[in-house]
């Protein structure tokens, strides 16, 4: 059974384009409306016109510099609205951005850098030194911009590269359904970070598709087809699909958007109070967090009608925290994944809680069953999706490509799903091997190859595991090659997670006599997870 979204119209043009003359619309329907206000320090915002201003500029500045059509700019940074301008700054530019983690150490920062090919790097204070050590020998790199004031010599800074006189220096021909805008970097279902190639249509079809979806939503409550939130709490990371998405259509909409540095529940709280927010959205863990804090008893959060999560599943506990506190809360929950440029599902105002929702418009689907025929409703099978939001491929690995799509152009998921006689869709399982820490992707093969680069480690296999706190946690199996002793177990972690990022931490090394692994050479992780909680749960 095959399911499809409602018809849409493509839109052709670049993403860029397509923004900044909505921006102009904004400024003159309401000059003094903020676009970015930055929520630790209210005094540092910018206007519609001023945002359009420092875009215009800034991709002034790339042509100048001699960077063309193709390059690829790295940002590596904390939230802040300068981000979104370099975004569109590069875009116009006709330049390729690649988003890294601000929490990445200099071995995987480095690792970005040299797989993306990037030519420039845009920094803050936090990420600075990092991105310093991760660019040395790097030949690619030809400049680093660094969002925070007074950079150190030989790097430049961004407000002098905004703050120039426009000249309306002729801009590169954009091809909008070929030309990749967006490269951001996901494990797929399977195996090491990977470019995941977004091109304008992509982002633009995924905007008008996102937009129809909302309208329909926002008449089922009485309100406009064109509502927008006056104001949005904004602190999912930019540099992920969701949270760079979520800055994108909420400028196109011409809401406020505060945007939060670094994640703070209490200043979440107080602003929420403040601004009677409407709407926020958050990852699963954040809600988990927010629902067991005492600081929920400070602050008058009753303004907020509905709450939108995404990136991993949902704890049934949590919901009903939430529930206790905000009984008319409405708790929204997609379905996306970074090679879909944001999602495929959202829920219609019917939608049962418990799904991710339906198809949106222009998308479709099919759930198979493990020899490859059509499931029928209530079915478990794996998800297919096919639409205008898939990605081109992903960056520089072409044999990849070939396993993810099939004949009739869908492209898998590595998700177990089941559907409804209306198209609502419930998420069961993960065939993938990724382990969402945090609503953070984390890749096995990744851990995997840290951990054999330490002497004590003949072979390895690592899996998530269930963890209340941070949805999963990481487990590392090792076969070591010398005695099993815990100074080992702790020597082989304290390699692992001085290379990695907090969030792709191991928490817990044990020592087996074999990984178990098919005929050509594959970890069985599934039977190796099963060994792992078998005794575990005898324990309960």
């Amino acid at each position: 059974m095959y399911f499809h979204g409602d018809p849409l119209e493509q839109d052709k043009k670049p993403i860029h384009e397509t923004l900044l003359e909505k921006f102009i619309t904004l400024h003159e329907k309401d000059p003094e409306n903020p676009a970015f206000v930055t929520a630790e320090n209210e005094s540092d915002y910018l206007s519609y016109q001023d945002l359009h201003t420092k875009i215009v500029a800034l991709s002034e500045w790339f042509v100048e510099n001699g960077y063309k059509k193709g390059d690829v700019v790295l940002i590596a940074s904390n939230n802040n609205w300068r981000f979104f301008a370099a975004y569109l700054g590069a875009w116009r530019a006709g330049l390729i951005v690649s988003a890294a983690s601000d929490q990445f150490t200099p071995f995987e920062m480095n690792q970005q850098i040299d797989d993306s090919q990037a030519q420039l790097i845009f920094v803050d204070a936090h990420t600075l030194l990092v991105v310093l050590e991760a660019s040395k020998g790097v030949k690619t790199v030809r400049h680093i911009v660094s969002f925070s004031s007074s950079p150190p010599a030989k790097v430049l800074q961004f407000d002098t590269l905004t703050n120039r006189v426009v000249k309306n220096i002729k801009m590169p021909v954009i091809d909008a359904h070929n030309d990749i805008v967006f490269l951001p970097y996901s494990s797929g279902t399977t195996g090491k970070p990977k470019g995941v190639m977004i091109s304008h249509i992509n982002l633009s079809t995924m905007l008008a598709s996102t937009l129809k979806a909302f309208g329909t939503i926002a008449m089922s409550f009485g309100l406009p087809e064109d509502f927008a939130i006056p104001q949005d709490l904004h602190f999912l990371p930019m540099y992920h699909a969701m949270g760079m998405f979520r800055t994108l259509i909420n400028a196109y909409r011409g809401s406020t958007q505060i945007v939060f540095t670094k994640f703070n529940l209490e200043l979440v709280l107080q602003l929420v109070e403040k601004h009677s927010i409407m709407s926020i959205a958050m990852v699963p863990a954040i809600l988990v967090k927010m629902v067991n804090s005492p600081l929920l008893q400070k602050y008058d959060i009753s303004s907020l009608a509905t709450i939108t999560l995404g990136s991993a599943p949902l704890p049934e506990g949590a919901v009903q925290k939430l529930k206790s506190i905000l009984p008319d809360v409405k708790v929204v929950q997609g379905y996306g994944m970074t090679e879909l440029t944001f999602a495929s599902h959202f829920p219609a105002p019917d939608s049962p809680e418990q799904s991710v929702g339906r198809l949106l418009p222009g998308s479709s689907m099919k759930v198979t069953k493990e020899d490859g025929t059509l499931c029928g409703i209530k079915e478990i099978g794996e998800l297919w999706i096919k639409g205008p939001q898939m990605m081109k491929g992903y960056w520089r690995k072409d044999d990849l490509n070939k396993d993810l799509f099939d004949s009739e152009g869908y492209m898998r998921t590595g998700d177990i799903v089941y559907f409804d006689e209306n198209g609502d869709t419930y998420i069961c399982d993960r065939m993938k091997e990724l382990i969402k820490v945090n609503a953070k992707q984390v890749a096995p093969a990744e851990l995997e190859s840290v951990a054999l680069e330490h002497h004590d480690v003949a072979d390895v296999c690592v899996f998530g595991v269930d963890d209340a706190t941070s949805g999963e946690r990481p487990v590392a199996l090792v076969v070591p090659k010398g005695k099993r002793t815990q100074e080992t177990a702790k020597a082989i972690m304290k390699h692992i997670n001085d290379k990695l990022a907090r969030y792709k931490h191991i928490k817990e090394v044990e020592f087996v006599s074999e990984i178990m692994r098919t005929g050509t050479g594959k970890i069985l992780r599934r039977h190796m997870k099963k060994m792992y909680l078998e005794p575990r749960k005898s324990r309960l």
